[in-house]
């Protein structure tokens, strides 16, 4: 019997068929799909057979899609329950006032912080622990300093940094964990580079493009551009070769330009760059509800058009993981880490789940030794949004997007983030028949 998980694609006369939760295509000419599928027969098909039998898309009974279902969902809670990042927010507060950022909302809100030493080690204590229990050697784990501006309280990065390494030093945390800083870079200086030198941090710097098109919204406090100080920056890190990274939102000002991204990031000598959706209201207050879904679509396009034009999908993050994920049979990439992935301390020494989300988790200084992220109530809920549990064909490679932005959009964590949705059913697409085109070209 047919799998209820089995889906087809159709172009120029060929037919890719898949299974929903772990897609390996396999291609048929349309008139051999319909001969099997309508009617039961195809004269000559067992290897067709065997490959369908093999993806698990012919079964024996119903309780076989049960059981890989349930095989799945069981992978995906373990992949999950894994905190491969800290977020230390060491800022609530930012030299920017970018036209799409939550942040100044934030601090009008709740005010500007900086994160204090004493709970920024506490975080790291709780973390600690955290990776006592499910350490995996195989895994890549990351300490992210994240604001607002990181870069405005030094202190206390320097002291985390010092503090983690010797922790490294005598075995309380393992060797196999990076650092990163995420900062719009003006803050770059020479004391900067010097601790990234000696701790090999990594830094994301954030970057939309071209000046014309950067400085329309990436502006400091004062409304003026900041390209030029943040390419500066850039030139520096590279020269001093700290391991530099790009995060481009794709705003209104560079949607018909992100296919040519690549060329422009890698002249500035990084290692890779990363394309961000804008998230929440702030993309509503920009383009109006009634564009957001065309955004979705034409952003969607723009990534995977600059992956194929560049002939590199590894160049760009977002592109790279999922093609990563079907290429190695390590489905659903997350798209956020809030699913239990990771562990946030706000710069009033919150514990969270997100760093745009205040969960109120409990004071650092005051949850149990027993306080694990992946076991908090908001988490649990949280992860009902992801695709699995949800229709949806291109679930494998859908990272269930930001519940975040869910919550700012429609109120609900658990709804669907429409941006994650429509750029998996557009990568899905392109994944199958890149394959395809691929085969041929071997077989030619």
């Amino acid at each position: 019997m047919w799998s209820r998980y089995l889906r087809t694609r159709e172009k120029d006369g060929i037919v890719a068929i898949f299974h929903e939760l772990h897609p390996d295509p396999v291609y048929c000419s349309k008139e051999r799909w319909s001969d099997l599928y309508d009617n039961g027969i195809a004269n000559g098909a067992e290897m067709l057979i065997n490959g369908l039998k093999k993806c698990k898309l012919i079964i024996n009974s119903a309780d076989d899609d049960l059981r890989e279902f349930k095989m799945v969902e069981a992978n995906l809670e373990r992949k999950l329950n894994q905190p491969i990042i800290l977020y230390l927010m060491v800022a609530q507060g930012c030299n920017f006032g970018c036209g799409y950022c939550p942040v100044p909302e934030t601090v009008n809100k709740h005010g500007a912080s900086l994160l204090s030493v004493e709970d920024a080690l506490a975080g790291i204590e709780l973390w600690q622990k955290h990776l006592k229990d499910v350490y995996d050697p195989t895994l890549q784990y990351f300490v992210i300093f994240y604001g607002g501006e990181p870069l405005l309280n030094k202190e206390t990065i320097k002291a985390s940094l010092a503090y983690l390494e010797m922790k490294k030093n005598v075995r309380d945390l393992p060797p196999n964990i990076s650092y990163m800083i995420a900062t719009n870079g003006v803050l770059v200086d020479e004391e900067t580079i010097a601790m990234c030198k000696k701790y090999k941090v990594m830094m994301t710097v954030g970057l939309d493009g071209p000046k014309e098109i950067n400085d329309v919204l990436r502006v400091d406090s004062d409304g003026n551009g900041t390209f030029d100080r943040a390419v500066s920056s850039i030139r520096l890190l590279v020269a001093n070769k700290i391991r530099t990274f790009i995060s481009a939102s794709i705003t209104p000002f560079n949607l018909d330009h992100i296919s040519e991204c690549s060329s422009f990031f890698r002249d500035l000598g990084v290692e890779k760059f990363g394309f961000n959706f804008l998230k929440g209201h702030m993309l509503t207050k920009l383009i109006g509800q009634e564009g957001v879904e065309d955004y979705y679509r034409r952003a969607s396009r723009g990534i995977i058009d600059n992956a194929r034009r560049q002939g590199n999908s590894g160049f760009e993050y977002q592109m790279e993981k999922k093609q990563l994920a079907f290429d190695s049979g390590d489905f659903y990439p997350v798209d956020c880490t809030c699913y239990g992935n990771q562990l946030v301390i706000q710069p009033d020494g919150q514990v969270s789940n997100c760093p745009f989300y205040k969960s109120w988790l409990g004071h650092i200084k005051s949850v149990s030794d027993d306080f694990r992220i992946w076991n908090q109530p908001i988490v649990r809920e949280w992860r009902k949004k992801l695709p699995l549990f949800h229709p949806g064909e291109a679930k494998a490679v859908n990272g269930g997007g930001c519940a975040w932005s869910s919550v700012d959009l429609k109120g609900d964590p658990a709804a669907v983030d429409d941006s994650s949705q429509i750029f998996s059913e557009e990568v899905l697409n392109d994944l199958i028949w890149f394959r395809y085109d691929r085969l041929c070209a071997r077989e030619a």
